[in-house]
């Protein structure tokens, strides 16, 4: 596992922007909030309509991810395979004050707040 992924991310975090089109923006109203919890090196969260579980990598910060499979609304959905594609990709995370930055090659996809 590479040294710190685990440690800076432990606890319950929110998602305040993902990239969608180069662009990061909030998330959707009308599904639930995407969520990640980092417990150990054991993963967990909402995507806005499914469950996601899975664990974090040694290549990248998380492995393959596994979700339920409820469907919803067109743009909720795309919002969800956005998120998801983004914790997959995720090869780093940046540490703030304020929060956490995942970032895949280089480039922030989403940033992440403590839940309250």
């Amino acid at each position: 596992m590479v040294k710190g992924h685990q440690l800076s991310l432990e606890g319950s975090w929110a998602v305040e922007t993902l990239a969608v089109g180069g662009e990061l923006v909030g998330p959707l109203d009308g599904g639930k909030p995407l969520t990640l919890d980092v417990d150990g090196d054991q993963v967990s969260g909402s995507s806005g309509l499914n469950r996601f579980m899975g664990s974090m990598s040694e290549e990248k910060v998380f492995s393959t991810l596994a979700t339920t499979r409820m469907a919803g609304p067109e743009a909720l959905m795309a919002q969800e395979a956005v998120f998801l594609a983004h914790l997959e990709s995720a090869d780093s995370i940046e540490v703030s004050d304020s929060g956490r930055f995942l970032l895949a090659d280089g480039l922030i996809v989403l940033t992440l707040v403590p839940a309250s």
